[in-house]
């Protein structure tokens, strides 16, 4: 009730003030009589929608009361009924035993039914078998199968029922298997003319593709037969015997059988009696895979069923024996270019054009496994870089002693027939023989042919390296006797030209063969060492060259700056034919090599030729003296300057020395000692490298300067000499850079 009652308040409330929302105006209360209707028709409604709510309740209530009870009703008659079977079924137990009669009747009338429906196969056994024979004689394989599968039917219902029974009794089984032993026979002789019609699957599809698309026909019905066989298995345990026969899988084994002997049997040759029998064997593969996929794609397509999907099982059957056989021939060794023909040939021939990317075939080979692992292919390419190594290595010492032996020969070196220079060809034939193997290389991958590249490399310094010993060897040998070697200057000369050759061989080699766009800084960094070591090498001949004849003017340049010099033109006049009878046979070097010794002769010629001068050998006491000798010098010098000039080609600098002896020669000439040091500063300003101690040597050559005077002459030119520059301008440098002396004469200046 209070419920009630707080509800009828609330309801009041809002009447309330619904009413005084509505008579806030006084134009309002003309319309009260309308308000009034309107929640009168409001409230009509909402009392007739209760009311038709409350009574659909009731009606529902009603419904489920009449449900309720009709269920108890069933419920007490199903009851009812249950007790009355349960009264029933005890009597069903003394009824199995007299009932088991009339089960073994009925296992019996089974038997009989079995036994009539298989009574023409049992009596005809011996014939239905031979018949069979004979039909697999004919070729006639269907009605072979047929015949087969009834009198398999017919054993396999009479095992069964055999089976079902309770006591089973071996002894009929074994008499059953007995009686059809001869349909096992036949199945198995089914079986084997069967495979061999697929081991020669390729051949006769071309002439009588019906035969193959019979022998398949009788695999697929053997398969569902193994399929029925196994399902009556998992229902009733017994499986009949020779069941599944799995002639499917027994099919496709006998195909990669017959691939494996197709492939095999391209093998015609052996190492012992063919140098070429692996080439000869990979080429009658690639047109035996060719030809027999072009087969499988046109003729076998049509006859298999699309489950087999039988292109690409004939592919990966080639692919796998393929892989195995190139596999027994990598263990068994390779020889030679043996590692390149096969090497070519698995990454080039096998997945190109030739072959599986041939358009007919159109075999995308990067879905296969490798033919050959990666292990075996870097195995490969190990050993044939290995091989390549060994055989650079004894070539280039056989070439190196073939040069030892011309050394030491009694016949000049040969001359180019354009050029005249001396030569040997054991650089051309060096580097033939790389051109040649980076080419091999080129037909396997760009990847193995810079290795190759790389290799050849490392094996050409290390010759450098045995070269330039053997030339220091040959060289102390020839001045140890120097009777013993006719020819030593021919060969120095060869010497030079070949490694002057090598340099630019190994440039073209670099031009043809290193890949445009590869930066290998280590592989780089081999290959500017192996032109610097030819580089230095033919430096180094060439000094070896000019040292052979500088000792023969070792002694005429003793004897310049003596106190007989000054009366004699003898020393430089013999000089100078000395070098120009040497030169004759320079002339068969290169024309760069030419300009090469001519530079480094001209080095030695003056730097010896100064070193006579500041050897403190004589003294000029006068000025006249003095004069004279500085006449005498710019002569001497400007005859050494002609000689070089008629000797060398155009472009080669021969003036720069005479310059230098020039400066030299003005300070002896310079009869006013106190301008002495005008003429020092020249000399420091042209050649940068000229030290205190050379300074003070050309100054004492003057006996008329006061030793205090020349030293605060030579220690003011010092201490206004300017830096000298990073990088010499001029190459006087040199020329004054190696000029030293045993004693220090600035030490008796006492600076």
């Amino acid at each position: 009730m209070s419920t009630m009652d707080e509800i009828e308040e609330e309801a009041k409330a809002t009447a309330e003030k619904m009413v005084m929302n509505m008579m806030q105006r006084p134009g309002q209360l003309e319309k009260v009589e309308q308000y009034k209707k309107r929640i009168t028709h409001k409230k009509a409604s909402i009392e007739a929608q209760l009311k038709n709510a409350v009574q659909g309740k009731l009606d529902g209530v009603s419904v489920g009361l009449k449900q309720l009870q009709e269920c108890l009703d069933d419920v007490q008659q199903i009851s009812a009924k249950m007790d009355e079977l349960e009264d029933l079924l005890k009597g069903v137990p003394p009824l199995v035993a007299s009932l088991q009669a009339v089960r073994e009747e009925d296992s019996r009338h089974s038997q009989y039914v079995t036994a009539m429906d298989s009574l023409k196969h049992i009596f005809t056994v011996p014939e239905s078998v031979a018949k069979t024979k004979q039909w697999i004689g004919e070729g006639k394989l269907l009605h072979a199968h047929q015949c087969l599968s009834d009198l398999e039917n017919s054993r396999d219902d009479l095992l069964y029922e055999l089976h079902r029974l309770p006591n089973q009794s071996s002894h009929d089984k074994i008499m059953l298997k007995a009686y059809f032993e001869d349909v096992e026979m036949v199945s198995n002789m089914l079986e084997k003319q069967i495979k061999l019609i697929l081991a020669r699957t390729l051949n006769t599809v071309r002439k009588e593709p019906t035969v193959i698309v019979t022998a398949l026909r009788i695999i697929e019905r053997e398969e569902k037969r193994d399929q029925v066989a196994l399902q009556q298995q998992d229902q009733s345990g017994f499986m009949p015997p020779g069941r599944p026969k799995n002639w499917r899988t027994m099919a496709f084994e006998v195909l990669e059988c017959a691939v494996a002997q197709r492939v095999e049997g391209t093998r015609v040759d052996e190492r012992e009696d063919n140098k070429l029998w692996l080439v000869r064997y990979l080429e009658l593969t690639r047109q035996l895979i060719l030809e027999d996929l072009r087969v499988v794609k046109t003729l076998c397509v049509p006859c298999f069923p699309p489950h087999y999907d039988i292109v690409n099982k004939y592919v990966n059957m080639y692919h796998t024996c393929l892989s195995s056989s190139l596999q027994d021939v990598v263990l068994n060794g390779l020889e030679g270019n043996e590692y390149v023909t096969l090497l070519s040939w698995v990454l080039n021939t096998y997945p190109g054009q030739e072959l599986m990317g041939s358009s007919e075939l159109n075999i995308d080979v990067s879905t296969l496994p490798p033919l050959l692992s990666d292990e075996s292919m870097q195995k490969l390419q190990d050993e044939y870089l290995q091989k390549m190594q060994s055989n650079y290595m004894e070539w280039m010492e056989k070439t190196l002693e073939a040069e030892r032996a011309e050394w030491g020969g009694e016949r000049a070196p040969e001359e180019e027939p354009h050029s005249g220079a001396f030569h040997t060809s054991a650089p051309v034939i060096i580097f033939q023989m790389i051109d040649q193997n980076l080419q091999v290389t080129e037909t396997i991958s760009k990847e193995i042919t810079f290795k190759a590249l790389i290799l050849s490399i490392d094996q050409v310094t290390r010759y450098g390296n045995m070269y330039r010993e053997g030339v220091i060897q040959f060289k102390n040998t020839h001045f140890a006797d120097r009777s013993r070697v006719a020819y030593f200057t021919h060969h120095m000369i060869t010497i030079v030209n070949n490694s002057e050759q090598m340099v630019r061989l190994a440039q073209q080699t670099q031009a043809r063969h290193w890949p445009p766009a590869r930066h290998d800084p280590p592989a780089e960094a081999k290959f500017e060492n192996m032109l610097a070591t030819f580089q230095n090498l033919r430096d180094e001949a060439a000094k070896f060259l000019l040292e052979e004849a500088f000792l023969d003017l070792e002694v005429h340049f003793d004897d310049l700056f003596t106190a007989k010099w000054l009366t004699t033109t003898i020393p430089v006049d013999t000089i100078c034919v000395t070098l120009e009878d040497y030169f004759q046979d320079y002339n068969h070097l290169r024309e760069k090599n030419f300009d090469y010794v001519i530079n480094e002769a001209q080095n030695l010629v003056y730097k010896k030729y100064i070193t006579a001068m500041l050897s403190k050998k004589v003294v000029f006491k006068t000025v006249e003296e003095a004069q004279q000798a500085a006449t005498k010098i710019v002569k001497e010098a400007n005859q050494i300057r002609s000689f070089f000039k008629r000797i060398a080609p155009e472009g080669v600098n021969v003036d720069w020395p005479f310059e230098v002896i020039s400066l030299l020669a003005e300070v002896l000439r310079c009869q006013d000692i106190e301008m002495l040091s005008l003429d020092l500063h020249s000399v420091v300003d042209k050649c940068a490298a000229v030290s205190g101690e050379q300074l003070a040597r050309l100054v004492a050559l003057r006996g008329d300067v006061p030793r205090a005077h020349a030293r605060d002459t030579v220690a003011h030119v010092l201490a206004a000499r300017r830096p000298a520059p990073a990088r010499p301008p001029h190459p006087a440098y040199d020329l004054f850079h190696h000029i030293t002396f045993p004693d220090r004469l600035l030490s008796h200046f006492a600076l």
